[in-house]
Order: C-alpha cells, then sequence, then structure tokens
C-alpha cells in the first residue's frame, strides 16, 4: 500500500512538473515571438528602439529593463534563442519549484545588470540576458542546494552549446558581453541565495 502512495506521489509530481514545463513555453516563448511579429508588422521596428541604454534614466531605456528580452534583430536571433531556451525551460521546468516567479526575478535583474554594465550610447536586446541568467541560477541553485543530479544536467546541456556560451562571454562586436556576463553573475548570485526546498509537496 505505501509502494502505491509512493508510485502515486511520483506520478504526480511528474504530471505537475510537465505541466509546468508547457506552461514556461508560453509563458516565454509567446510573448517573445508574438512582439517580433508586431514589431515586423505592426510597429515598423519601433520596439526594438526601447532596447536598455546603459545608465540611462530614460523611459525607453526603463522599458528595455524589463522587455528587452522580447526584443530580437532579426529571424536568426530570434530562432538561436528559441533552440537554446526550449532546453533551458525544460530542465528549469523539471526542476524549479516556483519557476515563474524565478523568472520574473531573472528578467529584471538581468536587466539591471546590463543596465549598469553596458557601453553607454548602446542599445542591448534580446533574450540571451535571460538565458545566461537562467543557467546560472541553475548551476549556483544547484551546488548550493547539493542537487548534484541537476547540476549534471546543465552541465551535459551548457556542454551541447559550449561554443555558444564561449562566444557570449568573449567581448566583441554584436554581442551584448554585458548582458551575457551580468546575466550569469546575477543568476549564479540569485540561485545561491535562494532557498531551495524540494520536499514531496509542490
Amino acid at each position: 500500500m505505501a509502494t502505491s502512495m509512493n508510485w502515486q506521489k511520483v506520478f504526480s509530481l511528474i504530471k505537475h512538473r510537465l505541466s509546468q514545463v508547457i506552461g514556461l513555453y508560453g509563458f516565454v516563448l509567446i510573448p517573445i515571438w508574438a512582439m517580433y511579429f508586431l514589431n515586423s508588422t505592426v510597429l515598423f521596428n519601433f520596439w526594438n528602439a526601447l532596447g536598455i541604454i546603459p545608465r540611462s534614466l530614460s523611459l525607453n531605456s526603463l522599458i528595455g529593463v524589463t522587455s528587452s528580452w522580447t526584443m530580437h534583430g532579426n529571424f536568426s536571433h530570434l530562432m538561436g534563442n528559441t533552440l537554446v531556451l526550449v532546453q533551458i525551460l525544460f530542465l528549469f521546468g523539471l526542476f524549479e519549484r516556483n519557476a515563474y516567479r524565478t523568472i520574473v526575478k531573472l528578467i529584471i535583474g538581468s536587466g539591471l545588470m546590463t543596465w549598469g554594465l553596458g557601453s553607454p550610447f548602446s542599445i542591448h536586446i534580446g533574450a540571451s540576458g535571460l538565458i545566461f541568467a537562467m543557467l546560472g541560477y541553475m548551476i549556483g541553485g544547484a551546488v548550493f542546494a547539493k542537487r548534484w543530479g541537476y547540476l549534471v544536467a546543465c552541465i551535459l546541456m551548457g556542454a551541447s552549446y559550449w561554443f555558444i556560451l564561449k562566444e557570449g562571454l568573449m567581448p566583441q562586436t554584436g554581442i551584448s558581453f554585458a548582458a551575457h556576463f551580468g546575466g550569469l553573475c546575477i543568476g549564479l548570485l540569485i540561485g545561491a541565495n535562494s532557498k531551495h526546498y524540494y520536499g514531496n509537496n509542490y
């Protein structure tokens, strides 16, 4: 009887986490794709002008801090970030208990880091800052909560994108080093200082 109850809890947890994965896909990917097509067809690229302008207190820049992750320069930029997000969101949804709230924190945190670290008079757009923040959060949370299986999964996923990660953390023209490095740092910081409780409940 006890074994049967345990299996029921396991299947119920798996069902809950898989539904969370699907929800996260909608929560993150739908705004990204919707704003890309709106920006391309209706807004005439105006949305991308509201990206993060480092250390500027203009309304445009402040909108960018919370919304730049929905801005992409072209279709290849959008697709590249989407393919990485599909994998990261899958792990995030499976392993994180408060995934939605955490993603909101990482969006704001990575935006503020980009605002603080970026080169003056530049405009930063794209979801890569959020991607690096999520990766940093997962690694930081896995290490400090001693979730070694989760850490291995993060490392394997990161290894499959090693070239992208390496290029993203090297300053170069056309790539927002501030968003990538800042996102990774704030993700590690939030992950290391978050309460990671993983009991039998959701």
